[in-house]
């Protein structure tokens, strides 16, 4: 298990202690696949953008049957100002999965962004030339029910590209 995974849950299992041991709250708000302005140019959306801006004749994959809810950045920050509106609401220790509550196959989705943003382009996606990492979480969407029941919802698509 990589270290930041581990950090990630030590922390949640530390907030969870204080909560349930001092009077205080403690909300976890566990991400899906946030995309959008700003975005550090080595994380997967980026990449791959860069790799059809620079018309990569090939760009190597895992298989793409990898299951992920992508999220727009703006999305993610409504999220976080529910959560602030209604922190009175919220029990001393929550989690929240912030995600469309949709999932796509990375395969479809590569597929859909090389021919919505670069329709005819040269490149091809060579998938299964990259293993799949041992351990690899092949579904990753967002349970985002109790979020919703706070007035939340998605407001981007990345189909729809509002």
């Amino acid at each position: 298990m990589r270290p930041y995974i581990i950090t990630k849950r030590h922390f949640d299992e530390i907030g969870h202690y204080y909560a349930n041991m001092h009077d205080i709250s403690f909300v976890n708000m566990r991400l899906e696949h946030v995309y959008g302005p700003g975005d550090g140019e080595n994380k997967f959306i980026p990449y791959i953008i860069d790799c059809l801006n620079k018309k990569q004749s090939c760009v190597k994959c895992t298989t793409g049957e990898q299951i992920r809810d992508f999220i727009f950045v703006d999305d993610v920050v409504n999220a976080y100002l529910t959560i602030l509106e209604n922190r009175k609401e919220v029990p001393s220790y929550t989690e929240y999965q912030v995600g469309t509550g949709a999932g796509v196959s990375l395969k479809d989705f590569l597929v859909y962004l090389q021919n919505t943003m670069m329709p005819g382009s040269s490149s091809i996606f060579e998938f299964g030339a990259i293993e799949q990492r041992d351990n690899e979480i092949m579904f990753s969407v967002a349970n985002n029910k109790n979020l919703k029941a706070m007035g939340w919802k998605p407001n981007f698509d990345y189909k729809k590209r509002n």
